[in-house]
């Protein structure tokens, strides 16, 4: 992503639009070339409100150099429109598929027909270590894109890593009887707050590592995409996804953002808004599920994004799930907000 807002002359002189409702990963790259970021807002199925574009252009007033539109959660949006108004407006728009399989052998329905430039995460959607990839229709304008091979000592360590992963233990059947004791233990507990402030910086955040953003992938991480089978992978994600949008379809405090799975598509989490992010989140961690949100953003006059940073939890729907690891965590969910606390009904 930060070769794409390099090409698209994203620096000091050249802003990046991007969407207001994002992981802070998104941003760094265009921190680390000096950048001016400009937060668009969105609507609730996170699309971009177009008619507020030209507004915000107008009241930033200096060069925007790129536009990063996103397909969140491997759900493909149209960006047809959005197209036609970066090319009125002379901007780049660089496609955002790190949610949605994008890779040199697939891409996924929908993804990749946009952008000048397309950024993806191949790594999220296999059980290898790293993975990025970069993508132009205009081959020629990668031709300056210069990345250096991992040490042997690297790709022996992603190796190690893969293997730690492919050992971690799983819930097991006692486990789930353990739910109710445990919730119970919490709901008389005083609840223990989060770490919530506003800090002012003009740098990356220390997710990102400079000396790593020309770092070619491993070769053993592209062994693995390569030999993955595709169709049992769509067919694992799009399972678990589908049982995601069962377990919640009537159950209280929560709805999903989007309950219908369009056909082809390759799911990368199931979202899910929650009404009460205390206790409700607090208690999903405490009780040991695997479940994120994206709480640590930059502050936009975008509602949505201010409501989803606390209230949209992203939940594993990934390939490697056994059925005993989701039913435990749909279990663990579905009594979770179902707890009474404080008149949380």
């Amino acid at each position: 992503m930060g070769e794409a807002y390099r090409l698209a002359g994203v620096n000091r002189d050249g802003a990046l639009l991007a969407p207001a409702y994002h992981c802070v990963t998104m941003l760094d790259p265009a921190m680390a070339l000096g950048a001016d970021i400009v937060l668009y807002p969105l609507q609730p199925d996170l699309s971009p409100v177009l008619n507020k574009l030209d507004e915000l252009l107008a009241a930033y007033g200096k060069p925007v150099k790129a536009f990063l539109a996103t397909h969140y959660f491997g759900l493909a949006k149209n960006f047809s429109h959005l197209k036609k108004w970066c090319d009125r407006h002379d901007i780049v728009l660089i496609e955002d598929c790190s949610h949605t399989l994008f890779t040199e052998a697939f891409q996924a329905a929908g993804t990749g027909i946009y952008g000048r430039f397309v950024a993806s995460s191949p790594y999220k959607f296999f059980a290898c270590e790293d993975g990025g990839l970069l993508y132009s229709p205009d081959a020629v304008l990668l031709d300056t894109v210069k990345t250096r091979p991992a040490g042997v000592v690297e790709e022996l360590r992603g190796i190690k890593r893969v293997i730690e992963k492919c050992r971690s233990n799983g819930p097991t059947a006692s486990d789930s009887e353990l739910i109710d004791a445990r919730l119970a233990e919490l709901n008389v507990k005083p609840l223990i707050e989060g770490n919530n402030r506003i800090t002012a910086y003009d740098h990356p955040s220390s997710l990102y590592t400079a000396e790593e953003s020309g770092l070619s992938s491993l070769m053993g991480s592209r062994c693995i995409v390569r030999l993955s089978s595709l169709t049992e992978n769509m067919k694992r994600r799009r399972n678990n996804y589908q049982r995601w949008a069962k377990a919640v379809a009537e159950l209280p405090n929560c709805h999903a953002l989007f309950p219908e799975l369009p056909e082809y598509c390759f799911p990368y989490m199931f979202p899910l808004h929650i009404k009460h992010a205390k206790p409700h989140f607090y208690w999903l961690k405490q009780l040991g599920t695997p479940v994120w949100r994206w709480d640590e953003m930059v502050i936009s006059g975008c509602p949505i994004a201010q409501d989803y940073r606390l209230h949209l939890l992203h939940l594993a729907c990934h390939q490697s799930l056994t059925d005993l690891q989701l039913d435990w965590m749909i279990t663990v969910l579905q009594k979770t907000l179902r707890s009474p606390w404080q008149g949380v009904q």
